[in-house]
């Protein structure tokens, strides 16, 4: 995953300390969790950032040109020597002309995060727009990415709907304190919506399927998923709608589909019509419909057998 972070470190309204120690944290987390880090070579976030992630890079026996791009225009002397300086094709990055060519730092980004900053993090911002990268605005520290944040919030459900709710949103709202976890909170959101790993799971509403459940949340947890149903919060709302929204916001749903269950039938095809990872599990000797007969199905002889092939099977669905 490549991540562009943008911002200033000269214009912070709010805890510039804070917001120094916070950037050069950012840089690290990107780098360590094994992402991208990308930046135009321009300012003082810029430099700070590249600087902390090749540091750490170096500490960790790595090649920061592996990890860390950065794009200066052709007549412009870039700010920093980190990582790997590639030189933009295009002769600026304004938004002024008839016709729009993106950044090149913004057309490889998967996810913009904004620190601070005023008009030229706004001007970045829509590129990011443009582009149809995720716009993540930090608001602890004023500014663009306060005013940013509130712009994106305001249009979560058509942006990232599908992949976080309005509360994991949140987390770029934060009353920071601890530059650390506020990088590891920023730096997971990106994940959360650039690489989805939520699983919802469709069995039938029996006792005698706990089991199942079970073995369902071991080989997420051990394949990189996280499984979330309509019983893991404590609600009175009605089951339909929590089914829908639970299937809209999961990478994968996986179904078991031993015994004939009209609930497990519906669920299944709402997954199908949104397009869904569907994976169905069954028990050996179980006949399936005709109209699930084509779907890849995973037979489980016992428990272990199904928590290993599941495992497996959503290992080689994982992003990577």
């Amino acid at each position: 995953m490549k991540i562009l972070v943008v911002g200033s470190l000269k214009n912070v309204p709010s805890q510039p300390e804070l917001c120094a120690c916070f950037v050069a944290k950012l840089g690290e987390m990107v780098v360590e969790r094994g992402h991208v880090l990308l930046n135009g070579c321009r300012g003082s976030l810029d430099k700070a950032i590249a600087e902390a992630a090749d540091a750490r890079l170096r500490a960790l026996g790595k090649t920061p040109a592996d990890q860390l791009v950065g794009y200066r225009l052709r007549d412009a002397e870039p700010i920093h020597r980190c990582g790997r300086i590639r030189i933009s094709e295009l002769s600026d990055w304004d938004l002024t002309h008839s016709r729009l060519s993106v950044p090149e730092q913004f057309a490889e980004a998967d996810a913009a995060i904004f620190v601070a900053g005023s008009e030229g993090t706004f001007h970045a911002a829509n590129w990011a727009r443009i582009a149809g990268v995720p716009v993540l605005g930090v608001t602890a520290f004023g500014g663009a990415g306060r005013e940013l944040y509130a712009c994106e919030k305001a249009q979560l459900e058509d942006k990232f709907g599908s992949s976080i709710t309005r509360d994991e949103f949140d987390m770029l709202n934060q009353d920071a304190t601890d530059a650390d976890a506020l990088a590891a909170d920023v730096v997971t959101l990106a994940e959360r919506i650039v690489i989805p790993t939520t699983v919802f799971p469709v069995l039938p509403f029996s006792m005698e399927f706990e089991d199942v459940k079970d073995s369902f949340r071991e080989s997420c947890r051990e394949a990189g998923f996280e499984m979330r149903g309509t019983d893991e919060d404590e609600t009175t709302e009605r089951i339909i709608p929590r089914i829908l929204e639970g299937i809209r916001r999961a990478a994968i749903v996986v179904a078991d589909v031993t015994e004939p269950r009209p609930n497990v039938y519906y669920e299944i095809g709402l997954a199908q019509g949104m397009r869904k990872s569907v994976i169905l599990t069954a028990r050996e000797g179980t006949v399936l419909p005709f109209d699930l007969a084509d779907i890849p199905t995973i037979l489980w002889k016992n428990q272990r057998d199904l928590k290993e092939k599941l495992a497996h099977r959503l290992r080689l669905l994982r992003p990577t």
